[in-house]
Formats: C-alpha cells, structure tokens, sequence
C-alpha cells in the first residue's frame, strides 16, 4: 500500500517510486537499464517490473559507485536498436560526468535519469538511523532548490548532450518519452526526497551495522 501510495505522489521533489513508476511507464517491454548505488538500484530490485531477461544491470553487492553511467554506454553500443535508460543517483552520476563526451561522440541514444537527493544518501540514512549524524553524506542546499549545484542538466550541455531539469512531478513521464522519442543523449535531472531505502531481503548492511537491534533506515 505504501509503495503505491508514493508511485501515485504529486509532490516535489519527488518521491523515489514516482520516479521508478514514471520509467516504467516510459519504457518498451526490452528496454535496457543500468543502475548504480544506493535508491536507484535497491529500488529497481524490489520495485521494478524487469519484463524482459537480462535487461538490467546493476553493480549487485559490490555496490561500485559509478558504474551505472558508462555502463549505459557499453549496453547502447552492443543494442544500438533497443531503449538504454541509466537510473543514478547524483552521488554516482558525479563519480564521472566525463563519460558524456564519449556518448556524444557516438552519437548514443542513452537518457541517465539522475534521482537526485542531494546527498550520498542511502549512506546518509544508514548514519542518522544508526549513529546520529550525516557526516560528510548530506550536500549543501536543499534537494529541490532551483539554484542547487551541481546541475546535471547543465553539465550535460556542456557536453553537447540534451539537459533537463525537471520542476515538477508531472514533467518527468513526458520528458522521458519525449527523450526516448528524440534519440539524442540526455540527462534529465530529477529531485527526490530521500526516502528510506528499502533493503530487507536485499542488503543485509542493517545487521552489519547493529546486530542485536531492529534500526532500520531513516529519511534524511
């Protein structure tokens, strides 16, 4: 009930199942997604209809950040005929911007969809659920704030790729179609609320963390 609740949710910045269910939405039956760290890739295990096999990608437990932007890359270029999505984080889309230029050049119709918490932040909800603090996990600004930086959207300019900044819940799905449609490569740009991260059944980091107690993640 409450994973429906919040893929049906209005609000801005978005709830991370909006973000999922708008995908989804958006996608042929054989599109390719990569992930990365953190909500995007527990989100996508548990929550994500995968309706084609071996259509998804994703770091699984080694849980290396920054794999999920270029390894759109290598999915587009061994699919050139299939829809490529990368779902990121800012955290792990950050790790390496430099990796557009490649896509340019090739001419690579991939969109990464950057959830963009404004934060390390499924490390940052661990930290506060367990230990109190937000060290070193939680940027400056509020998630939303239209002058927040980095801006994804604009680095993608820079690059001679399309950018997007999306400013409400509703803009997402037709600019996911509209960039699938356009076949260019593209960064849309999305603020979410840090939710806490669903993890039971596939992360068993709680009880490395506390062994003995039932502390389970917290929204930042």
């Amino acid at each position: 009930m409450f994973i429906r609740e919040m893929a049906s949710s209005d609000a801005f910045p978005m709830m991370p199942e909006r973000i999922l269910a708008d995908t989804r939405r958006a996608l042929p039956e054989d599109a390719i997604i990569t992930t990365d760290v953190g909500w995007n890739k527990n989100g996508v295990g548990q929550q994500f209809d995968i309706l084609t096999p071996g259509s998804i990608l994703t770091p699984g437990g080694f849980a290396t950040m920054g794999f999920g932007p270029p390894a759109a890359i290598g999915a587009k270029i061994a699919n050139p005929n299939r829809v490529v999505i990368s779902l990121v984080g800012d955290g792990g889309f950050g790790q390496n911007p430099a990796m557009l230029a490649t896509a340019v050049e090739r001419d690579l119709s991939i969109v990464w969809i950057v959830m963009n918490n404004n934060a390390f932040g499924t490390i940052a909800g661990l930290q506060k659920a367990h230990y109190g603090v937000t060290y070193g996990t939680v940027f400056p600004g509020e998630v939303g704030d239209s002058e927040i930086s980095p801006n994804y959207a604009d680095i993608a300019k820079a690059y001679g790729a399309n950018g997007i900044r999306i400013s409400a819940a509703d803009e997402l799905l037709p600019a996911l179609k509209a960039s699938i449609k356009e076949g260019k490569p593209t960064v849309i740009d999305v603020a979410m609320i840090n939710n806490p991260t669903p993890t039971t059944g596939h992360w068993n980091i709680l009880d490395i963390y506390s062994p003995d107690d039932d502390v389970s993640h917290v929204a930042t």
